[in-house]
């Protein structure tokens, strides 16, 4: 038989294709053969997931120095890795917009009588680019990792995306398991955010010490820096985005443009 992809001539003991790398498929797709497929693959002890969640933990310079040096098949690479991340942090964002987190109620801080600017509006709005929200943001931390590690000229503004794809994948990744907890003894979502803040603020403590190899005090010297700029840049964003967001909803009709001149 020739390679479906490629047409190149197989023999028949082979498995993959010698020229373009495709598998060898002789048999039909059956229930059972998908099932053993996914297992393998994402639940089995050794496959790239499971490796790079665990070595993101103990290790964190591994993964990351491993892929820029071009260690490239034993994790899995810093874009699928946020990929997935995004895809998971879909069910938080899920299971809070139907209240199964808890009903969160902006009312407080909507606007008033002669501003009448609906927050939870806003806010679901904001839910709703959930996905390209963080693909916007980290190129932005990236920035300002690359100002505060000035001194630290063995990565690229492009290597420090791929740092904070794996950082930030790790954490949201993480902060997503805690959600079985939440549901089952009802914690309150406000807690549940601010735990999210502590990990992400831990962990990349952590991993960037680890990265960068920082002792203790540099770190903490460069967090103390990170806070000041990284707070500027976050401003930036956010009234960017409260204009944008602002003016799809006067755009769409769902907010008067004379109630917000007045």
């Amino acid at each position: 038989m020739n390679c479906k992809n490629c047409q190149k001539p197989l023999l028949l003991e082979d498995k993959f294709c010698s020229d373009c790398g495709a598998q060898v498929v002789t048999q039909k797709l059956t229930v059972k053969k998908v099932i053993h497929e996914f297992s393998e693959r994402y639940l089995s002890l050794d496959n790239k997931f499971i490796t790079t969640f665990k070595t993101m933990f103990t290790h964190p310079e591994w993964v990351v120095n491993g892929y820029l040096d071009g260690l490239r098949m034993r994790y899995v690479n810093p874009i699928s890795y946020l990929i997935i991340a995004v895809t998971l942090s879909s069910i938080n964002v899920y299971l809070m917009r139907n209240g199964y987190l808890g009903e969160i109620d902006y009312t407080s801080m909507s606007g008033n009588q002669k501003t009448p600017f609906d927050m939870n509006e806003y806010m679901n709005s904001i839910y709703d680019y959930n996905s390209i929200l963080i693909f916007s943001i980290l190129p932005l931390l990236a920035l300002v990792s690359k100002i505060v590690f000035y001194n630290y000229k063995q990565f690229n503004y492009a290597e420090h995306n791929l740092i904070y794809f794996y950082t930030y994948s790790q954490t949201s990744i993480l902060t997503i398991l805690f959600i079985p907890i939440i549901l089952i003894f009802n914690v309150e979502y406000v807690y549940y955010s601010f735990l999210s803040i502590i990990i992400m603020f831990v962990y990349h403590f952590f991993a960037l010490k680890r990265i960068f190899q920082l002792s203790l005090k540099k770190i903490i010297l460069k967090t103390l820096l990170f806070i000041p700029v990284g707070f500027a840049f976050y401003m930036i964003f956010s009234i960017i985005m409260v204009v944008v967001v602002i003016i799809y909803l006067i755009s769409s009709g769902k907010v008067n443009l004379q109630d917000f001149a007045k």
